[in-house]
């Protein structure tokens, strides 16, 4: 099986060229991953969703510091890697302390951050060339996923909400923030389109959507939130991320990823699987820190992709 997904990546020559097959197996691996949702249990589905996320979800961040020190190399900057790990970390320290002293904003950067770093990896392959405009589609899409994952569960979101930042919000909320980033990312990538800054198949776009649609309406929020992460996000960046280190996919450049990944991997799940027994008996709580956990070494890697892919366009300019 990985011999062929390997065959049909090594077939794509650059980053504008759509990846037909590849959304074909994340398809079939969403249908399949909706189908243990309707037959297994909500706890089923958080195991699950854990091991997923805790595997190729950490694993595709894992490899920042390599990517990064990768990226300066090319520029012939005196960083070494020790500097960029003492940032690193600092920053991530840093993170969970905002989430710590003033949750609410730790919360609104989350969800902005992670918003445009979705729509980011979901359209870079699509776009032309950046602007202001491509930036502002990848924020707006990034914040619909997620707004369409909150209100299909609004409840569930709301209780995890209120556990972080210790007050309610209305649920409306949710519905607003789904209309205003919809209207949005429809309104640019329309006008990205006309202006042929950007190459998409509305149709299967919104097939994509349609899909993601069903799937947070029918698993549990977390278990929502790890299809999408994992097989939607994580594993087309792993792609990205393995073809800029090494320039192919093969075993043995998926291998030296994941053990040049091992290290700063360790420590996440380590880190992630004590705020999870630490909290085993309360599943709000758990879910809470959880998400506060992931959110900090999001920030980070966040950053780190959005400077590849400037690098990328710069050297492509």
């Amino acid at each position: 099986m990985f011999n062929k997904i390997v065959k049909i990546l090594n077939k794509i020559k650059n980053k504008h060229i759509d990846f037909p097959n590849l959304d074909s197996i994340i398809i079939v691996g969403t249908f399949f991953s909706l189908w243990l949702a309707v037959i297994f249990e909500d706890v089923i589905e958080h195991v699950m969703a854990y091991i997923f996320i805790l595997s190729f979800g950490i694993l595709h961040g894992a490899n920042d510091l390599n990517l990064l020190q990768k990226a300066e190399s090319k520029k012939k900057s005196t960083r070494n890697y020790i500097k960029i790990l003492l940032y690193y970390v600092l920053f991530v320290f840093g993170s969970v302390l905002i989430f710590y002293l003033v949750p609410s904003l730790a919360l609104v950067v989350f969800v902005l951050f992670s918003g445009y770093h979705f729509g980011e990896q979901h359209f870079i392959s699509k776009t032309i060339r950046a602007s202001f405009k491509t930036n502002v589609l990848y924020f707006a899409y990034g914040t619909f996923i997620l707004f369409l994952l909150f209100n299909s569960n609004n409840l569930s979101t709301s209780e995890i909400i209120k556990t972080i930042i210790d007050y309610s919000i209305p649920i409306s909320v949710f519905k607003v923030g789904l209309l205003i980033s919809g209207i949005i990312s429809a309104a640019f990538s329309l006008i990205l389109v006309l202006k042929n800054e950007l190459k998409i198949n509305p149709i299967k776009e919104l097939f994509f959507i349609g899909i993601f649609f069903v799937v947070f309406k029918t698993a549990s929020l977390l278990w929502g939130f790890a299809i999408y992460f994992v097989l939607w996000h994580s594993i087309p960046s792993l792609y990205d991320q393995i073809f800029f280190l090494h320039g192919k996919i093969n075993k043995r450049s998926f291998r030296s990823f994941v053990v040049t990944s091992l290290p700063y991997w360790l420590i996440s799940v380590a880190g992630l699987l004590f705020l999870l027994f630490l909290f085993r008996d309360n599943l709000e709580k758990s879910l809470a820190f959880f998400f506060s956990f992931l959110a900090a070494i999001t920030f980070p890697h966040v950053l780190v992709i959005k400077r590849l892919n400037q690098n990328q366009n710069q050297n492509q300019n």
